[in-house]
């Protein structure tokens, strides 16, 4: 049963912000399924409130990070924990390797991009569609896009630089969150 609330959760950041102590709440009974917990804590500047996912595995306490508050409202947290977290502990397996279970593949990636730049009225979207589109169908339009290397991406994007199109390669950061 869950037992956070956001008003409990607002008490006690005041409460660590005054005492300069660290707090973690747990939110349910956690048996078979892991703790999800918010871990709050006192900085020199600031306190930070941070979920995170608990298991005990070989005597040993493993923790993930799911979130922080309040950009990770109470709501989001415990869907994330219960999505990708808790399946994975029933089961048996380490949280540190359960990853987001959503689909997500190129192809809604670059298609949301193409849509966010119609949205904000960008003359260019036709021309970004177009052009992610013979992306999409090089990394595999129906492939997870958390699945996509680095590398892949470099690939890609090497032929647009040979060719002289500098710019193009470089002003669209936002299509590649790899790092790149």
């Amino acid at each position: 049963m869950p037992s956070l609330t956001d008003g409990g959760i607002r008490r006690i950041l005041k409460q660590v912000e005054q005492t300069r102590k660290q707090e973690t709440l747990v939110d349910g009974e956690g048996h078979g399924t892991g703790r999800f917990v918010l871990t709050i804590k006192p900085m020199p500047t600031r306190v930070t409130a941070d979920w995170m996912a608990q298991q005990w595995r070989n005597k040993k306490r493993l923790k993930k990070k799911l979130g922080s508050y309040p950009s990770t409202s109470l709501a989001e947290a415990r869907e994330v924990f219960k999505r990708d977290v808790a399946t994975p502990i029933q089961k048996r397996r380490s949280i540190k390797i359960a990853g987001d279970t959503r689909p997500g593949t190129v192809g809604d990636l670059f298609d949301a991009y193409a849509n966010h730049l119609k949205a904000s009225d960008k003359s260019s979207w036709k021309e970004a569609k177009k052009g992610l589109n013979k992306i999409a169908d090089l990394l595999g339009r129906h492939r997870p896009a958390r699945d996509i290397e680095p590398d892949e991406v470099s690939d890609v994007i090497r032929p647009i630089f040979e060719r002289g199109k500098k710019s193009m390669g470089r002003s669209r950061p936002q299509l590649h969150p790899f790092g790149l």
